[in-house]
């Protein structure tokens, strides 16, 4: 089983897709502190990932990702308002720690997106 670390992006089964919860394998983001998940959590938060990119700015609800950026091999938009906590027995493959950039930018768009 993986241990999920934060800011690392990892494919994860999603099944089944439930009305705007996005279903299949997909990349995600952890969003989650490691603490949790050292200290038993069974479960980690992450943010999905979608190919089907928004062209132009839909910033804060979502985030591009080039492709080739953290063993991504399609360009990718983050979905900001898709939060969801899933099991980490359903993590499948890491593929690679999302850079300081896209970190700093994401962080941006949950507090601008939860208000906080």
């Amino acid at each position: 089983m993986i241990l999920p670390k934060r800011w690392y992006i990892y494919t994860i089964d999603l099944e089944p897709g439930v009305g705007t919860k996005p279903g299949k394998q997909r990349p995600c983001l952890a969003i989650q502190a490691k603490e949790f998940s050292e200290n038993g959590l069974k479960s980690t938060v992450v943010l999905p990932l979608t190919s089907q990119v928004i062209v132009g700015d839909a910033f804060p609800l979502r985030v591009h990702i080039p492709q080739g950026v953290a063993g991504l091999k399609r360009a990718s938009d983050v979905l900001i308002d898709q939060i969801l906590a899933w099991d980490n027995v359903l993590f499948r493959q890491e593929l690679g720690l999302l850079p300081d950039t896209f970190i700093e930018t994401v962080k941006t768009a949950l507090r601008d997106f939860l208000d906080i």
